[in-house]
C-alpha cells in the first residue's frame, strides 16, 4: 500500500509541475470503469480521494449513460453507480458511442484539467499517442491505478521546461545594451581568404581501378617472362660447361 501510495504521489507531482494539475481532481468515468469497481467491489466515490490524496469530482456524461442503458440488463449495475455522479455537458444532440463522447470532451478540455477513468484499452491506447498531459486511470488487482506518464507527455514537459528555462527576447537585448555599457563595442572583424592558386583535387589525382589492375597484369606477365628468359639462360650454360668437360676429357686420353 505505501509503494502504491508512493508512486501516485510521484506522478501527481510530474502532472502538477508540468501541466498545472490542482485539485479538486476532474475524473470522468465511463461504464467499463464502473462496471470493474462493482466486480471487485470498490466505491468510486469514497476509493476515489483517498487514491489520489485529495478533493474530487466524479463527473461523467449523458452519452456515457445512455450506452449502459442500451446495454439493458448486462449493465444495469454500472448505470446505477453512473447516476450518482455529476454530469458533464457533451453538446451531443444525439447520444454518441462513450468513447467519442470522451474523445470530444478532451479534445475542449486543457491538458492537466481533467482525469480519464477507463478500462476500454482502445480508448487509453487513443488518448496516450494524442493527447499528452492527460492522466489515464484503471482497475486492477482489486484497485485503482494510474497509469505512468507517455513519452508524449515527457515530451512535451520538456518542452515546456526548455522554454521557461530560455531567456525571453526582450531579456537578450537588455543583456546586450548591458554588454556594451560595461565592455563598449566590439570591432567586428572580418576574417579574409587567402587567394592563390588552387591545388588539384584529390578525388581527381586518385588512380582509377582500372590501371592498377592492367598494371599488376603487366607486372605479373613481365616477371613470369623474366622467369622464362632466366631458365632458358641457365639451360645454355650448363650445355657449354658440359661440352667442355667432354672436350677436356678427349684432350687428356690422347
Amino acid at each position: 500500500m505505501r509503494k502504491r501510495q508512493k508512486r501516485v504521489r510521484k506522478l501527481i507531482s510530474f502532472y502538477k509541475n508540468n501541466f498545472g494539475l490542482e485539485t479538486p481532481y476532474n475524473i470522468l468515468v465511463d461504464g467499463t470503469f464502473s462496471k470493474s469497481a462493482l466486480t471487485f467491489k470498490v466505491n468510486i466515490s469514497d476509493q476515489m480521494p483517498r487514491y489520489l490524496e485529495g478533493e474530487v469530482n466524479v463527473i461523467t456524461t449523458e452519452c456515457i449513460k445512455e450506452e449502459c442503458a442500451a446495454f439493458g440488463t448486462l449493465l444495469y449495475g454500472p448505470l446505477k453507480i453512473l447516476q450518482q455522479f455529476k454530469v458533464q455537458q457533451c453538446k451531443h444532440k444525439k447520444p454518441v458511442k462513450a468513447a467519442t463522447c470522451i474523445q470530444s470532451i478532451v479534445n475542449k478540455s486543457p491538458p492537466g484539467k481533467l482525469l480519464i477513468a477507463t478500462q476500454d484499452h482502445e480508448l487509453r491506447e487513443m488518448l496516450r499517442e494524442t493527447h499528452p498531459g492527460v492522466p489515464l486511470l484503471f482497475m486492477a488487482y482489486n484497485a485503482i491505478n494510474m497509469e505512468s506518464p507517455t513519452e508524449l507527455s515527457k515530451g512535451k514537459a520538456d518542452e515546456e521546461l526548455q522554454a521557461r528555462i530560455a531567456p525571453a527576447e526582450h531579456h537578450m537585448e537588455v543583456l546586450k545594451k548591458l554588454k556594451v555599457q560595461a565592455f563598449g563595442e566590439q570591432p567586428v572583424t572580418k576574417k579574409f581568404k587567402r587567394k592563390g592558386p588552387k591545388g588539384p583535387n584529390p578525388l581527381s589525382c586518385k588512380k582509377s581501378k582500372k590501371a592498377e589492375k592492367n598494371k599488376a597484369k603487366k607486372s605479373f606477365l613481365e616477371s613470369a617472362v623474366d622467369k622464362r628468359k632466366r631458365r632458358k639462360r641457365n639451360r645454355v650454360k650448363h650445355l657449354k660447361n658440359s661440352e667442355l668437360s667432354v672436350h677436356l676429357s678427349d684432350a687428356v686420353k690422347s
